[in-house]
């Protein structure tokens, strides 16, 4: 009695790309996630402690927005070192140099996300 092959068994020859589809795609976009945390948070806690009702007396509190900026400059980092590798290789793919420039993208814009902490003295 033979029996009927699976549809779904992929063949034995044939390349499973998209085994780790959404693990690879996290990491493509894990830096931009990262910088997006970081922003959300920081106006979101600026806008907080600047209402009326709220409102601090030295504007937004700096040391909490500058340990976010540097939590989040240090995740953008390591993440870019990380994906350092595809530099060296030829055969990266896009979620490879995605995930390379995007921490690179992220860096430098959680820099720049940063830079009203050092300049905002206070609520307007």
């Amino acid at each position: 009695m033979a029996t009927e092959p699976n549809p779904n068994a992929a063949a034995p020859n044939v390349a499973r790309t998209d085994e780790h589809f959404f693990s690879r795609l996290l990491r493509g976009i894990l830096p931009l996630l990262v910088w997006i945390a970081h922003f959300a948070f920081c106006y979101g806690l600026a806008a907080a402690q600047c209402t009326p009702a709220a409102a601090r007396a030295g504007g937004p509190d700096r040391l909490t927005l500058g340990l976010a900026t540097l939590a989040a400059l240090a995740a953008c980092a390591w993440l870019a070192w990380r994906a350092r590798g595809v530099l060296r290789r030829e055969d990266g793919g896009l979620l490879d140099w995605a995930a390379f420039l995007g921490a690179l993208l992220a860096t430098v814009a959680v820099a720049w996300n940063g830079v009203p902490v050092l300049l905002v003295a206070g609520c307007a």
